[in-house]
This record gives structure tokens, C-alpha cells and sequence, in this order.
């Protein structure tokens, strides 16, 4: 410890002895900050004299992505269990962040993301330090081939910065120009680069004068850095997957949010599926109206109601998260995880609500999903609704398995009406999840899990095909799907 005399203060001083070979690195599991330790010895390969792993290919002295790797390898169990998972599991370990994932081709309707919007949301994420990253899948395809435009199949390129080009019409009124233009990088870092419209040597960046062209670094080098307009990226890639700052996160480490005007509330919940007592199951029947398991699952409800200083009629901003927590603590493989979804209801006005009710399918209407069950590690549903009371029911495909789980919520603009309650089928099976209840942390209103969504859908846009089957979701590889049992 040392006194600054400038601010009669205490100072606590931090010293690194490198040459003790020890280094710290902390990563995030389900609500809970790990401590790993490795030591500096890497896997090297003798013959090709370099290192195996996870390296910077032209700063050859530079190893602190190596020994990420190395510590995020111990906290998983071995190298061998870092293959297979998904960016964003990596992403969510490393920040502590909620995940979502947007397949273009495929689930934007269950998102509630139309197209047009995609492109203001991917905005809103840079600004406020989200972390996006983007895929083409394999199909038959073999992983990792180039691409005559310079892209490369089954690769993970991350999304860097964003450029407003001006909107231009004709005479008829009809928009002549890209929408704007997105910034990638391709993490070899070296030739291999987009090659068509805005590429560097593109001599369409002659259109932009020549300020916006030095603010922009718009340089031809062999980088990995490059430029797609909107319309050529959402043509040419398949997957989008972003991690946004969990507010837990800034809290950890004494970050500041970019905004205190306004703040996102946050709970979470630990809470469990149980065998013979609250594990029910799928329905095969959107409506779920015969009496089948599915009611047996663990319900939440939470009451939103505006804060008294916005007007009654705005939509509360609001995104719900399940991650199932692994069988395994140090195993990456989606063969341990589960088939899971989240159903959002709404308790109809007439409907009692109290702590210990067991809702049943006459009492309230369904609203949204996470669409179909998917043996991912985590889910998320992002969408706006009104206040009022609603249900929140995570589900497995199959009944009577066991597993625990976080569920995650946030809001915007609410307070809680009521408090946040867990309801088991088994009155007397233990609230594990009550016990857990920590409303504490807060994240600015204007935050990237933002206003693309309506939450105005009937259960007519939501189809029993699409929201009730299984899938296996998995980069690179195009998600198949099968049928509920």
C-alpha cells in the first residue's frame, strides 16, 4: 500500500514477476467468476518451430492469446473439448455477456427481427461494446474453403465498426445507394479478404470524400480487415451471433455504464428440472390445450409495470435467457446439454394471480418463444411487450430428465409489481429458485438488446413445426431438425 500525496488517498500497487511463469485469468460460469492459473509452458510443434496452438503470426514474442488459451483449455478440461462449441459460448465465458444468435436464412421471424432492422441493430451493438461474430455455413461444403469472393466457409469473422453511407433516390423516389457499409476481420489476419463491392481496392470508395475515407482507415493492405455494404453481407453469410455485456459484469469489475439516466434491471434465478417432480417435457400441440405434461414445468411470473414517469401506453423492453447448466464442469461437448426453449406468456386480467396458483393453458396466452428446442448451452428471447403479469415457462424436449439451469431476465423502463416467484406442479417440491433472487444490478436503458421487437404476435405466427421440434444447431455445420418424440 502507498499514500498519493496529491490525494491523501491509498494506492494499492500490483507488481507482476514475470518470472515466476504464473498468470491469472478469470472466466464466467453460470452466475459464478472462476480464478484459473496456468504456468507459461506451451505446446510447441519442434519441426515446424513454432507453437501449436492459438498464436500471433507475425509478432512471434507475443503470447497472451496463447495462454488465454491455454487457461480457457484447463477450465474446460483439455484442448480437445475447446472443438465443436459455438464463438459465442467463448465470448459468454470470457464477459459473462447473454447471447443471442440470428440465422438469416432461417429464424429471424421467431427472433422478431425483420431484415430491415437488422442493420440498425448491428449498429446499436457497436456502439455500446457488444461482441458480434459471423459465419457462412459449411453445408457439403468442406470447412474452410476460399471462396471466389474471398470468403471462407465454416470461418468465423467478427464484426469491428459500421459507416452511415447518405441515402441517395432517383427520380421516382427508389433508394440508389447500400444502406451502409459494415466492417469485418478475418482473425488470420492476412490476404485472404472480401473481394467484391467496398473491398480495399474497390474504386467505389472514391464516391466518399476524403475525410470520411481517412476516418474509416480505408488502406490497401493484406490485413484481414475489410468492408461489406449491409446488403452484401446479410446476402452472403449465414449466422450472426452477438454477447452483450452482462450487467453482473460491470459490477465484477468496477466498470461504469455509458448511461445512469435510465438502467436495465436484471434478476436471475437458479432453479432446476427434476425428475417425477417438475420435469415435463415438450408438447407436440402449439396450443398445448389436452391436459399433457408440459404445465408440470417450472413456472415464473413477473409483473412489469412502468415507472411513473413514461406514459402507460409505452411497450416495456424486456429479454429472458436459459442456460442449462452443464453435466460436466469442465466439458465444452454439445452431446451433454439438453433440448430446451422458453415460452413467454401473459396471464389473462381476469386470472388470480398468487404465489402458489399452477397456471393452467385456459389463463393465459402465449406470446413468443425462443422457437424450436435446440441442444445449445443457452437460449434468449428478446422482444417488447406492454406491463401487465406474465408467465415464464423453460422446458426440456424430453420429460423426466434432470438438469439445472440460470434464467436471466431483464427490463427496461419497469419495476417489478410483485415479486418474482418460482411455481412447481409439486407443491411440495423445494423453491430453489427464491432463495437465489438477486434484483441488484442495472445496465443502461439504451442498451443493444433493444427496440427491433414487438411482442404483438397471436399464437397464429408461432406453428407447431417450427417451435416444437428438435434441432441440433452447431457452427459450422447447418442445424438439422427432427421431429419431437
Amino acid at each position: 500500500m502507498k499514500i498519493d500525496p496529491t490525494t491523501n488517498k491509498t494506492i494499492r500497487i500490483i507488481l507482476f514477476i514475470f518470472q515466476a511463469g504464473i498468470f491469472h485469468f478469470r472466466f464466467w460460469r453460470y452466475q459464478q467468476w472462476y480464478d484459473i492459473v496456468v504456468d507459461d509452458r506451451l505446446p510447441f510443434l519442434i519441426k515446424q518451430r513454432r507453437l501449436w496452438g492459438a498464436r500471433n503470426l507475425f509478432e512471434l514474442n507475443e503470447f497472451w492469446v496463447s495462454l488465454l488459451e491455454k487457461a480457457y483449455a484447463k477450465l474446460n478440461g483439455n484442448y480437445t473439448n475447446l472443438g465443436g462449441g459455438l464463438p459465442v459460448n467463448a465470448l459468454t465465458d470470457f464477459t459473462g455477456g447473454i447471447e443471442q444468435r440470428f440465422e438469416f436464412k432461417s429464424n429471424l421471424s421467431v427472433t422478431h427481427l425483420r431484415p430491415d432492422d437488422l442493420f440498425d441493430f448491428i449498429k446499436s451493438c457497436i456502439d455500446f461494446g457488444s461482441l458480434i461474430a459471423c459465419s457462412i455455413n459449411a453445408d457439403k461444403r468442406k470447412t474452410e474453403t476460399i471462396l471466389s469472393n474471398g470468403l471462407v466457409i465454416g470461418h468465423t469473422y467478427s464484426i469491428t465498426n459500421y459507416h452511415v453511407l447518405p441515402v441517395t433516390y432517383d427520380n421516382k423516389l427508389s433508394k440508389l445507394s447500400d444502406r451502409g457499409l459494415i466492417r469485418f476481420r478475418n482473425p488470420w489476419g492476412n490476404d485472404i479478404e472480401w473481394n467484391g463491392k467496398w473491398s480495399d481496392a474497390d474504386p467505389v470508395w472514391n464516391l466518399l470524400d476524403e475525410k470520411t475515407r481517412r476516418r474509416l482507415s480505408i488502406q490497401r493492405k493484406h490485413d484481414g480487415e475489410f468492408w461489406m455494404s449491409f446488403n452484401d453481407f446479410y446476402k452472403e453469410f449465414d449466422v450472426m451471433e452477438v454477447c452483450h455485456i452482462s450487467p453482473d459484469t460491470y459490477d465484477e469489475f468496477g466498470l461504469n455504464t455509458q448511461d445512469y439516466k435510465h438502467h436495465w434491471h436484471m434478476w436471475y434465478v437458479l432453479g432446476s428440472w427434476r425428475a417425477g417432480e417438475n420435469s415435463g417435457g415438450s408438447c407436440a400441440n402449439s396450443g398445448c390445450r389436452h391436459g399433457c405434461y408440459y404445465w408440470r414445468n417450472p413456472q415464473f411470473v413477473i409483473e412489469l409495470t412502468l415507472n411513473r414517469s413514461f406514459n402507460s401506453n409505452r411497450l416495456c423492453m424486456m429479454i429472458i435467457a436459459l442456460m442449462q447448466k452443464p453435466i460436466s464442469s469442465n466439458s465444452n461437448s454439445i452431446s451433454n446439454e439438453q433440448y430446451v426453449q422458453i415460452r413467454l406468456f401473459k396471464i389473462k386480467p381476469n386470472v388470480t394471480i398468487c404465489e402458489k396458483k399452477v397456471y393452467k393453458p385456459d389463463e393465459v396466452e402465449r406470446i413468443a418463444s425462443t422457437g424450436p428446442y435446440v441442444n445449445r448451452r443457452e437460449v434468449s428471447l428478446l422482444l417488447k411487450t406492454t406491463t401487465g403479469a406474465y408467465l415464464i415457462i423453460p422446458s426440456m424436449a424430453d420429460v423426466d430428465q434432470n438438469c439445472d439451469f440460470l434464467l436471466r431476465i431483464f427490463s427496461q423502463d419497469t419495476t417489478l409489481g410483485r415479486t418474482f416467484v418460482n411455481i412447481f406442479a409439486n407443491e411440495h417440491s423445494e423453491d430453489f429458485s427464491r432463495r437465489n433472487l438477486n434484483p441488484q444490478y442495472t445496465i443502461s436503458e439504451q442498451s443493444p438488446m433493444n427496440i427491433f421487437f414487438d411482442a404483438t404476435h397471436s399464437r397464429e405466427n408461432f406453428p407447431s413445426s417450427d417451435l416444437d421440434e428438435k434441432r441440433i444447431d452447431v457452427i459450422p455445420i447447418r442445424p438439422q431438425r427432427y421431429a419431437d418424440k
